[in-house]
């Protein structure tokens, strides 16, 4: 019975008037769905874009809307995190495309993907990590200071962990030397060429990130692997519970804690979500961030 009321709640709550348009923009590539009449319907994905690194992406996301043919439409973008400039561009975008286009950033549009609009914490693990969560109007973030300053618990931090520990098993430090033959086998190079890579192009994170799903399939064998990936679920379990605690309980005469979601390719590793479930109670996103995006646009 709870699935099918599950299930009821979600076609209800994408049962949104006109054709509605929900855009994830991404550094891989750019999602694109349509709602109408309760349906999702995959659009052709965009280019990979950023609001700080793509120049023009406004013309891509401007040709995406057009093409569609669309009564609104909504778009997440990452890097977005200015109220100020997220207003600009949806003005603009809304005269060019001639109907309603309401841009926010990644994040927002994950979370209401993830809880149809209604409240809740979700926390994104890909590359970086971050949360962000609603409790009615009010809102609150945590992480997503990047890869120098932040994002624990992300493929980059795991990543960057995997080479930590090779680099101080060849050092005869600790480290572990499974761990160590993996970085090998993964980079196909020695450790000095990983380490001049990485310290030549710090920007490019592919480098460690790439280790990060090695890492985490080499954990039920290796205690230091282990470690690395719980540690990982439990910075990101820290982040949901920091806004838990800033942002109160639901409303109510029984008050419970805000709901958690988690999202990203991070979770796809089991032990980090068991881990990471039960640390917090979360649960897999109800929606994507595009649907999210959609249903923001609807709302706004």
């Amino acid at each position: 019975m709870e699935a099918q009321w599950e299930d009821e709640a979600v076609h209800d709550a994408l049962h949104l008037p006109g054709r509605v348009l929900g855009i994830d923009v991404g550094g891989s590539g750019t999602r694109v769905v349509l709602l109408e009449n309760g349906t999702v319907t995959p659009q052709p994905d965009g280019p990979p874009m950023n609001v700080n690194l793509t120049e023009g992406f406004a013309g891509h996301l401007l040709r995406i809307i057009k093409a569609a043919d669309v009564t609104a439409a909504g778009v997440g973008l990452p890097g977005l995190r200015l109220a100020a400039q997220a207003r600009e561009l949806s003005q603009t975008l809304s005269e060019q495309a001639g109907c309603p286009v309401h841009v926010t950033g990644d994040a927002d549009t994950a979370q209401a993907g993830a809880f149809l609009g209604g409240s809740g914490v979700v926390v994104i693990a890909g590359t970086g990590s971050m949360a962000f969560g609603r409790n009615g109007e009010r809102r609150a973030r945590a992480g997503g200071h990047g890869f120098l300053l932040g994002d624990e618990g992300s493929a980059y931090w795991i990543g960057r962990a995997a080479a930590r520990a090779a680099l101080r098993w060849e050092d005869q430090l600790g480290g572990s030397e499974p761990i160590h033959r993996m970085v090998l086998a993964a980079t196909g190079t020695g450790l000095e060429a990983l380490v001049g890579d990485v310290t030549s192009h710090p920007a490019e994170r592919s480098r460690l990130t790439a280790l990060a799903p090695a890492l985490t399939a080499l954990a039920p064998e290796d205690p230091e692997a282990a470690r690395i990936t719980r540690r990982a679920a439990e910075h990101l379990a820290a982040l949901a519970q920091s806004l838990r605690d800033r942002l109160g309980p639901l409303p109510g005469a029984d008050p419970r804690p805000l709901p958690v979601a988690g999202a990203g390719r991070v979770f796809g590793a089991g032990l980090i979500w068991d881990r990471f479930a039960e640390l917090t109670g979360a649960a897999r996103p109800l929606a994507d961030a595009a649907v999210g995006a959609a249903l923001l646009a609807a709302r706004a």
